[in-house]
């Protein structure tokens, strides 16, 4: 198991088991510590994917805002413009759960 210090402790195998059953088991969990760390490591890349989505959006729709400078079709055309970047962070987002 992975300690703070970084050193990995072998598996305890359970009495009774065979020497290839022992191994058989060590294999499995070594392979779910492996799919831990995996899924881990894809939750923080989807949710700084997420978070820099979201800090763009925002930044862009006050872009838009702002360059619009109250004309509703300038604003419409700029808008859209934000909405699809935040449309295409959505589904970089959506691609972490395949």
């Amino acid at each position: 198991m992975p300690r703070p210090g970084g050193k990995v402790t072998p598996f305890s195998v359970p009495e009774g088991f065979s020497r290839s059953e022992g191994k058989s088991l060590q294999r499995r969990q070594n392979a779910e510590v492996a799919n831990g760390l995996v899924t881990a490591a894809r939750v923080q890349a989807a949710g700084y994917v997420a978070a820099t989505g979201m800090h763009l959006s925002a930044m862009l729709s006050r872009e838009a805002e702002f360059q619009a400078n109250g004309d509703p079709r300038a604003a419409e055309r700029l808008n859209y413009i934000a909405d699809s970047f935040a449309e295409y962070a959505a589904w970089e987002v959506r691609r972490f759960q395949r």
